[in-house]
């Protein structure tokens, strides 16, 4: 079994940008006196950034538990998902700049009763837990869109055959 969490360096960022979010738009409903409208716009923008900084939080008190038999989500939302159980894997990459040569991962597992786990690419042990996810699915015949395939040939460059998902 391994423990996986998501590294403060890799959250930092969001944290940032929930802090800056939330004082730009918070601020001028203490400080300022804005219109009726703009109050209610930016009490809204307020509750967004405050919702993203509370994802976040959850995402640095989360731990992925990675076994032979499955995963568990410990933490906020906690879940458990086997791997015999496994209905669906997706692994999408999301780029930054049009170049795409910045960007990250999410992989998306669902299984029985409707058990969802989803994970970025920014936690430690990602390729691990992407490879052994898509081997699952390779033991349960899971079709693997051709997405998923790519991506998984894109992280079989350091971690797996990436002939092995193709």
């Amino acid at each position: 079994m391994s423990g996986h969490r998501y590294a403060v360096s890799s959250l930092i960022f969001d944290y940032l940008r929930a802090g800056v979010g939330f004082a730009m738009t918070a601020g001028p409903l203490l400080f300022a006196d804005p219109s009726a409208t703009a109050a209610y716009v930016l009490a809204a923008l307020a509750l967004l950034f405050a919702i993203y900084g509370g994802r976040t939080v959850a995402r640095q008190m989360t731990t992925i538990k990675h076994t032979a038999s499955g995963l568990q989500r410990q933490g906020p939302g906690r879940a458990d998902l086997a791997w015999s159980d496994l209905a669906r894997v997706s692994l999408r990459y999301y780029s930054t700049r049009r170049d795409r040569r910045k960007g990250w991962m999410q992989l998306r597992l669902r299984g029985a009763g409707n058990q969802r786990i989803h994970i970025d690419s920014t936690l430690g042990g990602f390729e691990e837990i992407a490879v052994a996810a898509a081997r699952a699915a390779r033991a349960r015949g899971i079709e693997l869109d051709e997405a998923t395939r790519g991506n998984l040939g894109a992280l079989g460059a350091t971690t797996a055959n990436s002939a092995e998902f193709g």
